[in-house]
Formats: structure tokens, C-alpha cells, sequence
């Protein structure tokens, strides 16, 4: 058994991936400095070698400052399982912060955080997901990370290892053994079990029985989203247009006869055509076979089969539901599929549908 777990923060760890990317880029281009010298090394008289000195200097210095940049701007923190003293331990630039003993650890969670950064064509949304520990009195980040897979691994390892349940969002609460048993035998609440799950009108969803399994379809059309998609097509379609249009002048400002040139009807063909990828896009995810099937052994989501057996977990995160394993996550967007307000009631009939189907045992599956 390991000594001690270290986790880093997210950003941190990031950091580590820039440093061995500027590391590898800086060995390769001194070995080609260090080749190219020394196949020149006899024609090099003292004036040459003093400017090689002085290059050399410049060298080292541009190299070292991404590194030095890098230590002044990093703020590093560390989470620490110490299993010899049996403690927990909060790092910050290496000095410890906090502590706290095993015993005080009651369960875990998960959770997640969102920041926005700014990039060169504007800015993106950082997710962050954490997991939390609950003592009697507090509630405390353990571990974080963007990768939700490697964290869920991360969270159940610290559950086996002090041996404490970890509670979902609908607050049920796992123990250590029943964490690795596939998706078609978890426990699920008897909110879900018991309930009679139903769906908005609005949404389109049917239920079908056939010989291969039950089936939940898809007739949903937002015509929100249509709507939305043909001006956004329609304002993409016209700056295309104009824009590279009016640069090599073939857009409609520079038409001088009816019909056109074969060249502006082409360019007016690719405008509409690129422009419109939104719209078309739209009514193709509206109007294609939409179909969740549950069979006794597997979920086919999207033509493609998905064994229980390989499966741990199916998460809601926002409009997506995912299916999670300790090495991989497969995420399915629902925007396309029904009301955002039946996310959460697609993912109860799923889990309700999947134990059913498998020929779950109905008082082993309550809980809570």
C-alpha cells in the first residue's frame, strides 16, 4: 500500500504539462544547435567562439525565463493523504495549510465549479469538478480536476481507502464495496423506483415495447431553435457574403448584369451554402431517427451498443447525460431530444428502465 496520495489543483497541473512541453522543445533545438557546431567546430577562429559565448548566454537566459515566468505566476496547492500518520494534509506553495485526521472524513461528494478566460477570439467556460469531503462540522474541497472521469476514479480511491460511503446528488449514499459494480446493479432511491415518471407534451416522447427491449423516441422540433437557427444562418450567410465577397469583388454590390457571371453565381451558391450550415444542421438533428433502446444486457444510444457490464454510472451534467466507467466517459446531448426540464426525467427512466429490463431485484434496489 502507497505511503501518501498527491492530487495538485487543475491549474497546477497544467502548468506541469507546459513545463515538459517548453523542456522536450528546448532539448530538441540545443541538439540541433549542438550538432550544427560541432560539424563546424574546425572552421570556428576566437572571434567566432566569443560570439558563440554570447549567443550561448542569450540562449540560456530566453530558455529559462518561460521557466521563471512560470514559477513567479503558479500558485500550486496540494491535497496529501499521509496513510502512516493517517492524516490529511492541505499544501500551499508547499507549506501546509490545514490538516485533518481520517476519522473525521464521513463521506465524500461530487461537485463542480466554472470560471470564464479570456482567448484570442474572445473568451471560454472552464468547468472544474471537485470532490468534496463532509466532516460533522465542515465541508472542504479534497481534489480537483477538468477531467471527470480521472476525478470519479480519484474520489472512489480515497473512499476504499479510509473506507467511507460516497453520496450522490439524489443523496444516496454508496459504500466502498458496491462502488465497482456495474450501472444495471446499483442501488437506486425509491423516489425513482416508485415513481410514475412522465414527460412534457412539448417534448415529443413516446414509450415503445418490442421483442429487442423498450424503447424511448423522439419526435421533439423546437421552434425556438428553428427559428433562431435561420436568422443566425441568414446574418452568417450575409457576412460571408460581403465580406469575402466585396474583397474579391463578386458579391451582389459588384453585380453589373442579369444574369450574373458564372463566377457570382458560384460564390453566391457557396455563401447560401456555408452560411446556411447552422439551419441545416438544426433541422437535420430535429428530424433524424431520435431513439434511446434499454435491452436486458445493453443500452443502444445512437445505433451504438453500450454492455452494462462496462458501465459504472449514468451522470446528469446540465443538458448532457453520460456514462461513466473509472477510465472513460461517453457523453449524449439531449439539447436535440426532448424539453431541457425532462433531462433529469429521461435520466430517472433510464436508470428505472436499465434495472427493470435486467431483471433487477426490486427490494436489493431501494434505497433511501
Amino acid at each position: 500500500m502507497e505511503k501518501e496520495l498527491r492530487w495538485s489543483d487543475h491549474k497546477s497541473t497544467n502548468f506541469k504539462t507546459v513545463r515538459w512541453f517548453l523542456i522536450v522543445f528546448e532539448i530538441i533545438t540545443l541538439g540541433i544547435l549542438a550538432f550544427s557546431f560541432s560539424m563546424t567546430f574546425s572552421q570556428y577562429n576566437e572571434e567566432d567562439m566569443m560570439t558563440l559565448v554570447i549567443v550561448s548566454s542569450f540562449m540560456v537566459v530566453f530558455f529559462a525565463l518561460p521557466h521563471i515566468i512560470l514559477a513567479i505566476t503558479s500558485n500550486p496547492k496540494e491535497t496529501v493523504f499521509n496513510f502512516e500518520t493517517k492524516t490529511i494534509h492541505w499544501l500551499h506553495k508547499k507549506k501546509e495549510v490545514k490538516t485533518l485526521p481520517f476519522h473525521s472524513l464521513k463521506r465524500i461528494t461530487y461537485s463542480d465549479y466554472s470560471y470564464t478566460v479570456k482567448t484570442k477570439n474572445g473568451s471560454r467556460t472552464v468547468t472544474v469538478y471537485t470532490v468534496m469531503g463532509h466532516s460533522d462540522s465542515e465541508n472542504f474541497q479534497l481534489i480537483e480536476s477538468t477531467n471527470f472521469s480521472k476525478l470519479r476514479f480519484d474520489g472512489e480511491l480515497i473512499c476504499k481507502h479510509l473506507a467511507i460511503p460516497l453520496q450522490t446528488a439524489n443523496g444516496v449514499l454508496i459504500e466502498p464495496k458496491d462502488l465497482d459494480l456495474p450501472i444495471h446493479k446499483r442501488k437506486i432511491p425509491t423516489s425513482v423506483l416508485e415513481s410514475k415518471i412522465s414527460f412534457s407534451p412539448n417534448s415529443g416522447l413516446s414509450i415503445e415495447k418490442t421483442n429487442e427491449g423498450i424503447s424511448l423516441r423522439s419526435q421533439y422540433k423546437s421552434k425556438v431553435i428553428l427559428f433562431v437557427s435561420v436568422f443566425l444562418s441568414i446574418a452568417f450567410t450575409l457576412f460571408i457574403h460581403f465580406a469575402f465577397g466585396d474583397l474579391f469583388e463578386v458579391s451582389i454590390a459588384y453585380w453589373e448584369t442579369l444574369p450574373p457571371s458564372l463566377a457570382e453565381i458560384l460564390f453566391l451558391i457557396g455563401s447560401l451554402s456555408v452560411g446556411f450550415i447552422p439551419f441545416l444542421y438544426s433541422f437535420y438533428q430535429q428530424n433524424r431517427n431520435k431513439e434511446i433502446r434499454v435491452t436486458k444486457t445493453a443500452l443502444v444510444w445512437n445505433g451504438k451498443t453500450y454492455p452494462y457490464e462496462n458501465w459504472e454510472d449514468l451522470i446528469q451534467m446540465e443538458n448532457r447525460l453520460c456514462l461513466v466507467n473509472d477510465s472513460k466517459m461517453e457523453s449524449f446531448s439531449l439539447f436535440f431530444f426532448c424539453e431541457l426540464s425532462d433531462v433529469t426525467n429521461v435520466k430517472h427512466w433510464l436508470q428505472k428502465t436499465i434495472f427493470e429490463q435486467s431483471g433487477g431485484d426490486l427490494d436489493l434496489a431501494r434505497f433511501g
